[in-house]
């Protein structure tokens, strides 16, 4: 009889490539009201939102918003002035082995934001981090079952593949009025920043409910004596539902990008205590993973009839996905220049972390980079405000094992600065870190099976010496005997077996 196979397909995701790229965009904005007074830019800040990611052939074009804000001083005032600005960012990334129709994954971050007066415009540069990877998902096919012939041994494998299977996201806006003090005598809003947490994802009703929490804070200036302007914060939380098939809901995760914020000053119900006006703009993204596990066959043999011959093709597959979310907090000094205002009080405290590199330490990782720190002041005995910047180092131990491919987003949760002394400052800054890393395996499937020349052997006895590394299936399979006549094999003890 004849030998007969089944064979079994699935889908295996088959990395393509990762790429990181730097991006120098440039954004402007008229300064109303400037004449022959100095300018002096206190604050800067920038944010990315990236709209599209158009996957082509060796290179991934996206196409995205900057939006660039500032708070400044003008000549000798007291009081603070802000503008803001945006810039389109289109930047091509080559990618090597990317073609249209594979999965692809993007993340964009602010690196550094440097603003500077220039004849009636206040001018960005901003530095973007880029940083893109393209997964494809490969039909794979493996001998599910051989038979028809006698005296045959088989051993078989579970093969588990992991795969990114499905992407959908959905906009949320968020809403939310706060009504501020009296004694604040708001005058205006001037800077507004957003960070955006998911805590939760789970299967709901038609897709996925992502549920989190966001935080608005707002620099809003004021009228009050010795405050020229104060923080707001203002939380909102998050609950949206993203459509998505039931049988792609068991293994999702969400990421939230901010695609804008606003703020306004209005009056209140009673015309006295202002309200203060927030809104923010959300793109929710959901990824599905899927995974299949066929019982494939790993070895066989045969111990009469034929020899076998046996085809084998290696492939790497995405095995699991390891994550992990935290919280860490970083403290460091920050000190002013010789020549810089003594600090009286802090008025506003703002990081942007930056990360350097991250590496694998065992079964764990660490993330290090910098915060760039800035910190707006009210200067001892002066009622003009003042800024300084600086840097401060920090290094995160993370639960996961982190490689080149993996995916890293860190920010900033929450930043406070006080006074230690007039020429220094005390910094403590909240980061959350998410990882995730796809563990790939390389996975020897057995793809046919063909029968051979009549299978020879003398009969006797052997004396086996099994070696370290070898077990009852080699040396079974190298002498054609079956499986169960080498049971209990150990390395360095002499076994007797009948060929």
């Amino acid at each position: 009889m004849a030998l007969e196979l089944t064979k079994l397909g699935f889908e295996a995701e088959e990395l393509m490539g990762t790429r990181v790229q730097q991006a120098l965009v440039r954004a402007e904005a008229l300064v109303p009201g400037a004449g022959r007074e100095a300018i002096e830019p206190l604050l800067a800040d920038a944010a990315l939102f990236i709209d599209t990611a158009d996957l082509q052939s060796g290179r991934v074009v996206l196409d995205g918003t900057v939006m660039c804000q500032a708070v400044y001083r003008q000549g000798m005032e007291t009081t603070l002035r802000a503008l803001a600005a945006q810039t389109a960012l289109n930047q091509a990334v080559d990618l090597p082995g990317a073609e249209p129709g594979m999965f692809t994954r993007v993340w964009g971050t602010v690196e550094h934001v440097d603003a500077k007066y220039e004849n009636g415009h206040m001018i960005f540069l901003v530095t973007l981090s880029l940083r893109v990877q393209a997964l494809r998902l490969e039909p794979v096919e493996g001998v599910a079952t051989a038979e028809g012939q006698e005296g045959l041994e088989t051993c078989f494998q579970t093969v588990k593949s992991v795969k990114l299977a499905a992407e959908s996201s959905e906009m949320a806006l968020l809403r939310d009025t706060v009504s501020l003090p009296a004694a604040l005598d708001a005058r205006a809003t001037l800077m507004d920043w957003v960070v955006a947490e998911v805590e939760d994802v789970t299967p709901d009703l038609g897709g996925v409910r992502v549920k989190g929490r966001v935080l608005m804070e707002t620099l809003v200036s004021s009228g009050a004596a010795g405050k020229p302007a104060a923080v707001v914060r203002v939380p909102m939380a998050l609950d949206q539902l993203v459509e998505l098939p039931e049988w792609l809901a068991g293994d999702v995760t969400a990421e939230v990008d901010v695609r804008g914020a606003r703020s306004q000053l209005a009056a209140g119900p009673d015309g006295n205590d202002p309200n203060l006006s927030c809104e923010v703009e959300l793109r929710v993204r959901v990824l599905a993973n899927t995974t299949d596990a066929p019982e494939l066959l790993k070895d066989i043999y045969a111990t009469r009839g034929c020899t076998l011959e046996v085809a084998r093709r290696t492939v790497s597959l995405c095995d699991q996905v390891e994550r992990a979310r935290l919280t860490e907090a970083v403290r460091g000094t920050v000190l002013l220049d010789e020549d810089a205002p003594r600090v009286g009080s802090v008025i506003a405290a703002q990081a942007r972390p930056v990360v350097s590199q991250w590496q694998q330490l065992g079964d764990a990782g660490r993330v290090e980079g910098v915060l760039e720190v800035s910190v707006l002041y009210l200067p001892s005995g002066s009622e003009q405000p003042a800024a300084v910047q600086s840097e401060l180092p920090f290094a995160i131990d993370v639960p996961v094992a982190l490689d080149e491919t993996s995916a890293l987003t860190v920010q900033t949760l929450a930043a406070e600065a006080s006074a230690l002394m007039g020429d220094r400052l005390d910094m403590k800054v909240q980061l959350g870190v998410r990882c995730e890393t796809r563990d790939r395996l390389d996975v020897s499937l057995v793809t046919d099976v063909t029968e051979g020349a009549p299978l020879e052997r003398r009969p006797g006895i052997v004396i086996v010496w099994p070696e370290p590394g070898e077990d009852a299936w080699t040396i079974a399979r190298r002498y054609a005997i079956p499986a169960a006549q080498t049971a209990g094999v150990t390395a360095g003890k002499a076994m007797v077996l009948k060929v």
